[in-house]
């Protein structure tokens, strides 16, 4: 396994527990995942937050947001940084789909852990 493999592997699972917290948590547990302050870039500005810029409870209850389904695509890293993109769906409980999602996320390393640091989306409609 190469140090770039290694590196790569740190960053999915990080991004694997972020989901699944996003999945189960509120923002308190969502937010253990990001460096405040978090860049997120939305439809039409960028915005630097003192927290997790949404409530994943919330989100849950007016979606029916259960799981997510999502492909993650590690396409530049090194020690300290990494660029993934991330495409596919949120789910509901029946496993009919809510959204397409994709996004660009970049993740640093400070102090041995791998964090968020900016992120955007971009939501798109599910086609039958």
């Amino acid at each position: 396994m190469t140090r770039r493999d290694e590196l790569t592997a740190e960053v999915l699972a990080v991004l694997e527990d972020y989901i699944k917290a996003f999945e189960t948590g509120g923002r308190e547990e969502v937010q253990a995942f990001v460096h405040l302050p978090v860049i997120y870039i939305a439809e039409d500005d960028v915005q630097v937050r003192e927290r997790y810029p949404f409530d994943p409870v919330k989100l849950r209850a007016a979606t029916g947001l259960h799981r997510a389904e999502m492909d993650h695509d590690v396409v530049h890293i090194d020690e300290s940084k990494a660029h993934v993109l991330i495409k596919g769906r949120r789910k509901r409980a029946d496993g009919s789909d809510i959204e397409g999602l994709e996004s660009v996320y970049i993740l640093q390393k400070r102090d041995g852990e791998w964090k968020i640091a900016a992120f955007s989306g971009i939501r798109t409609p599910v086609e039958s």
